[in-house]
């Protein structure tokens, strides 16, 4: 009888192991939160004169990010945002569309607006995964693009 019990312990201890495991490894349970307004599409503060660059070339990204506007979430855009917006000089927006929660992790490329052209910067990939509460998580990078930065749209 003890034998048994034991066994069954030792059972339910590996599956919550293993059960926690996932969650920590998820990321979406495991990500920061970057909620910066000067991000979203409808900011044209870039349009005053004189221009303040904010660029993401200079920062440091590590790991997995949840984006919001003012504590509202949002995601990427899927489509070209003109120059101006965003304080940045390049928009960066997510080419290939989102993915579903089925898909899981999947990799999506990055393009630049610049000089009139809205893939003129293109295709370098990042990581993206639909997580369950409709919301999308990113694992961004440095862009090797002129004074670029990451766009944000209410979802």
């Amino acid at each position: 009888m003890a034998s048994s019990l034991i066994k069954g312990f030792i059972r339910a201890m590996t599956v919550i192991s293993v059960m926690l495991s996932y969650l920590s490894v998820d990321p979406c349970n495991n990500y920061t939160v970057l909620d910066e307004p000067r991000r979203s599409i409808n900011n044209t503060n870039f349009l005053q004169s004189p221009p303040s660059y904010k660029c993401d070339t200079s920062v440091t990204w590590s790991g997995w990010y949840r984006l919001f506007i003012n504590g509202l979430s949002a995601h990427m855009p899927e489509t070209c945002v003109d120059i101006g917006h965003c304080d940045t000089a390049t928009t960066l927006w997510i080419r290939g569309g989102h993915p579903t929660v089925e898909d899981g992790v999947v990799t999506r490329d990055v393009c630049g607006h610049w000089n009139n052209y809205c893939c003129f910067f293109w295709s370098f990939p990042i990581q993206v995964k639909a997580c369950p509460g409709n919301y999308y998580v990113y694992e961004l990078i440095s862009p090797a693009v002129y004074c670029s930065g990451y766009l944000t749209i209410f979802t």
